[in-house]
């Protein structure tokens, strides 16, 4: 009986589990999300509330990660990381109609040319995982942006983001060792 229970409450906190993506468009050589907005630093395991209030903001939404992070849940006890279930709500409570997709660089590429920015997760399974925020890429160059609330300054300069990876680079940290979260990004969904 209580592994029954045990069971059902980590379905519960693990679910909605990601749809396989199979968006097939064409797309540009070169994107990045029109609109950019200001960068904040995270603190200790807050890079969940802050893509997510990095992507509020390019939506012309008031949000500031360290509030988004208090309004948070689903948080793992101790270590503060938030499952991608907590993102799904809040944007949900924001009136948005988030996504989590389960895809290849493609597919990902393709949902960021639908206009807004796209959270990313990557890591090394147990031991550290991270929430990104794509805003573009350049087809020619194998290179994607993003806003990464660790870095302190815009490493990009004139390029969207605050943060370039290479594609290969990225790609091996999007491997990032969890099962069911594996190559995973969440979308807004429809603006409000």
């Amino acid at each position: 009986m209580l592994a029954a229970v045990l069971l059902g409450l980590v379905y519960y906190l693990l679910t909605p589990f990601p749809s396989e993506d199979v968006t097939a468009q064409s797309i540009p050589t070169r994107y990045h999300v029109p609109r950019e907005a200001a960068y904040e630093v995270q603190g200790h395991n807050q890079c969940s509330a802050f893509s997510t209030a990095y992507l509020l903001r390019t939506l012309g939404k008031d949000a500031e990660g360290a509030r988004v992070y208090s309004a948070l849940v689903y948080k793992i006890p101790f270590s503060g990381y938030v499952l991608p279930k907590g993102i799904m709500s809040y944007l949900q409570a924001q009136g948005m109609g988030p996504s989590i997709y389960r895809g290849a660089l493609p597919t990902l590429k393709a949902r960021l040319t639908q206009g807004n920015p796209v959270i990313t997760l990557v890591g090394n399974g147990v031991l550290w995982q991270h929430y990104m925020t794509l805003v573009g890429y350049d087809e020619e160059k194998r290179d994607l942006y993003f806003f990464d609330s660790k870095r302190e300054t815009d490493e990009n300069s004139d390029l969207p983001g605050n943060r370039t990876l290479t594609e290969e680079y990225f790609l091996s940290m999007w491997d990032n060792g969890l099962p069911l979260f594996h190559h995973i990004y969440i979308t807004a969904g429809e603006r409000p």
